[in-house]
């Protein structure tokens, strides 16, 4: 055993009561005890306190049962700090509900503000992007497709998608061609204009 646990096992046998440092330093004559003591403390797993004359030693937990025997204040102390933990415990239903709404809501609003963080400006931009990766020799790319890519980029549905394509090619018709065909797209003069391109 370490002379930690030689030291740590004879203040454990001896209770409530503790034990005289002076005790220890006539039985344990082998090694710095001062030393050991001192890295107990350190742990927290031994207290060295002023008894009277002498100092005593006690295991952390038995020393507070000691203070609590012995000392008024600390008494009233830890009354107060177990009153407090019985508030605490009483009230932590009616928190945890609060903060789960709390973040419900933080939730709800993240993803509202997601969508409005979609304006014309941003669109354009990422559509720009979609269309310059187009691997058409051409340039020619399916609406569709990128529809695929923002709108799960910006989290829009078909017809959100659509109303800022249509946005985009009525504001900005000189950088933008659209062609006829293709599986969906935007209607114009009654034809399915599915293809589209920057110019």
């Amino acid at each position: 055993m370490s002379s930690e646990e030689l030291v740590l096992e004879k203040i454990l046998s001896t209770g409530s009561n503790g034990i005289k440092k002076s005790e220890l330093k006539r039985e344990f004559t082998s090694f710095d005890l001062d030393q050991t003591l001192e890295n107990l403390v350190n742990d927290g797993k031994v207290c060295v306190d002023k008894k009277g004359a002498a100092y005593y030693c006690w295991t952390s937990e038995v020393y507070l049962k000691h203070l609590n025997n012995v000392d008024p204040k600390f008494r009233i102390l830890i009354e107060r700090i177990k009153f407090i933990e019985r508030k605490l415990d009483s009230h932590s239903n009616s928190v945890k509900d609060a903060i789960n709404g709390l973040i419900e809501l933080l939730k709800a609003e993240s993803t509202e503000s997601h969508k409005s963080l979609v304006n014309l400006d941003n669109f354009k931009i990422e559509f720009d992007t979609v269309l310059s990766r187009s691997n058409s020799s051409i340039g020619w790319i399916e609406l569709g497709q990128v529809r695929d890519e923002l709108g799960q980029k910006f989290d829009l549905n078909k017809n959100e998608f659509y109303e800022l394509v249509e946005q985009l090619v009525n504001a900005y018709h000189n950088e933008y061609e659209l062609s006829t065909g293709g599986n969906e797209g935007l209607i114009l003069r009654g034809l399915l204009h599915g293809y589209v391109r920057g110019i």
